[in-house]
């Protein structure tokens, strides 16, 4: 009897372990887009990104996006910091999305005119 609770216990635990790894493996896919800066919240660290949705419709939809202190943001190669996104930039932003739907910047590149 007390084997078989040991088994069920370990393949319960190995069950939750791999839950977790599925898990955190949907965190990590990275997404990206192109669009213009809308606004930029330095006290939130958030970026609003407008971005064509619908080509067919012409219809567009703000994305926002939490940029963490490790995200890269960039123009020509030179590191660059939130406070010198302005609006109207247009950038792409690499990006992965958490188990509660929050967009966490992994990098922001800003496009040369």
């Amino acid at each position: 009897m007390k084997p078989t609770i040991v088994c069920l216990a370990v393949f319960g635990l190995a069950g939750l372990a791999g839950l977790v790894f599925a898990q955190e493996k949907l965190e990590t896919q990275v997404s990206s887009v192109s669009g213009e800066v809308v606004s930029v919240n330095l006290v939130k660290s958030e970026v609003v990104i407008k971005y064509l949705k619908d080509i067919t419709t012409s219809t567009y939809e703000n994305l926002t996006f939490k940029v963490a202190p490790e995200a890269k943001i960039s123009k020509d190669d030179i590191s660059l910091k939130l406070s010198d996104l302005k609006v109207a930039d247009r950038v792409t932003v690499k990006y992965t999305t958490d188990t509660e739907g929050t967009k966490k910047v992994e990098s922001v590149t800003v496009e040369t005119k």
